[in-house]
């Protein structure tokens, strides 16, 4: 088999959300050839699904019952559901040679599919999945039976494995692939004279991205230049934030440029002086996977301030590419910062590291080998 011509199916409830920058990427993959399975497709900016061969399903409530009931007992009678022999058929019909499911609840819903074509499985956890998900007894009973049939399990921080419910020898089907960045994209490039410094974060708004703590942090600082704080996303804490703004009278200085898309985004990168994500494990257990966002300020060229949390040290490298403080510390935040931004040679120094490891590391020729890697292994064994 030629490899520009191994078939790989992905599989996702939506294909593509906004947010989802990295599995796009995945798929866009020039050594294979990709087909997207999913029950809704969303042409969100700069990533349109129609460039690829896709097929769409949709469940009825009765199906997504007796999924359940898979997902709970692992009762394989099921397995001649009406449901998964539809599915089935439709798959069939591609003749992928593997399945790649994105997210850990995607492999619990397409495992028994993969198992009754004899498809190779490929399951990949982004954080969510590998956090909070974990406390449904009914999702971690679904995982132990993915992980029986699945042959490999890709992670984007490798303390997942602590956490998955695996035994040791399915330890070893665990495979470290970071994110990769488009670096002919995200390049860096000159910054203007202006004396405004300004700060970036670029992250839903959250709880596990931390933004009102970023913005106390950003009240404490005391720079003689003018300061601000551009803050790009939305989400169920949005409002909190902008009278949190209010309150503080820091209306002149924090930007709530609501959701970019990702050449919107760049743009401000380039505008920047540091980039910021004050991640932190949510109240519910939900936690970071590696932000996508830390990635791309790298290559840029920005230095990073962020915490000591999930894969994020794995790209920044404290006092190497940037600086790193523990979770909820807002007066440790608020000095990282005022660090950076009272010396250009630092910003400087830790923005060209930071481009390096970008190259080095988290580059997507890198991201798109490895899974390339993965496939053809799967299919081997």
């Amino acid at each position: 088999m030629k490899d520009n011509n191994l078939k790989v199916l992905f599989y996702h409830a939506h294909f593509f959300n906004s947010s989802e920058t990295f599995i796009y990427q995945q798929a866009s993959n020039p050594h294979i050839r990709p087909v997207l399975l999913a029950k809704r497709f969303i042409n969100a900016t700069g990533m349109s699904y129609e460039k690829f061969e896709h097929i769409q399903f949709k469940r009825t409530w009765w199906d997504g019952l007796i999924s359940n009931l898979l997902v709970i007992f692992g009762v394989d009678r099921y397995y001649q559901n009406t449901s998964i022999n539809k599915l089935a058929d439709k798959i069939r019909a591609y003749q992928p040679d593997v399945i790649h499911a994105q997210f850990g609840f995607s492999a619990v819903r397409i495992w028994p599919v993969a198992k009754k074509l004899t498809i190779p499985l490929v399951v990949s956890f982004h954080g969510m999945d590998a956090s909070h998900m974990l406390r449904k007894r009914a999702y971690r009973n679904g995982l132990k039976r993915v992980f029986e049939y699945t042959t490999s399990i890709i992670v984007c921080n490798p303390e997942m494995a602590r956490v998955l419910p695996l035994t040791p020898n399915q330890k070893e089907k665990i495979v470290w692939i970071p994110y990769g960045i488009n670096l002919n994209h995200f390049n860096p490039k000159p910054k203007s004279d202006s004396a405004l410094l300004r700060i970036l974060h670029v992250g839903r708004l959250i709880e596990k991205k931390g933004v009102p703590d970023l913005i106390r942090a950003f009240a404490k600082l005391k720079i003689a230049q003018p300061l601000q704080l551009d803050l790009v996303g939305t989400g169920p804490e949005g409002q909190a934030c902008k009278r949190l703004v209010e309150e503080m009278k820091l209306d002149q200085k924090v930007i709530f440029h609501g959701w970019k898309s990702p050449d919107e985004v760049k743009n401000l990168m380039q505008q920047a002086d540091v980039f910021v994500l004050n991640s932190r494990v949510a109240s519910n257990g939900d936690s970071e996977g590696l932000p996508v966002g830390i990635l791309e300020a790298m290559a840029m060229g920005l230095p990073v301030v962020s915490t000591n949390h999930a894969a994020i040290p794995k790209a920044v490298e404290h006092g190497v590419t940037g600086l790193l403080v523990e979770e909820r510390a807002t007066n440790e935040l608020a000095q990282a910062l005022t660090d950076l931004l009272q010396d250009e040679q630092l910003r400087k120094s830790y923005g060209m590291a930071g481009r390096k490891k970008a190259e080095s590391v988290f580059s997507m020729e890198l991201m798109h080998t490895a899974l390339h890697s993965v496939y053809r292994k799967s299919i081997d064994q």
